[in-house]
């Protein structure tokens, strides 16, 4: 029964950390957090720069 515990207790560590990953890929691909080193993401490079015009399909975005 012990032995069975501690299997569940090892999926549980690489289930929640492969979450933690995907929420913190999430956020950082958002812009809503950032680490240092690493360029700012391309939402934040686009609020920064409102003088171009980007075209997404037929529809253009300023």
């Amino acid at each position: 029964m012990l032995c069975n515990v501690g299997r569940r207790f090892i999926w549980f560590l690489i289930g929640s950390s492969i979450f933690a990953a995907f929420i913190g890929y999430v956020l950082f691909k958002a812009g809503l957090i950032s680490f240092q080193g690493i360029p700012q993401s391309q939402r934040a490079l686009n609020i920064k720069d409102r003088n171009r015009n980007k075209r997404v399909g037929k529809i253009r975005v300023t």
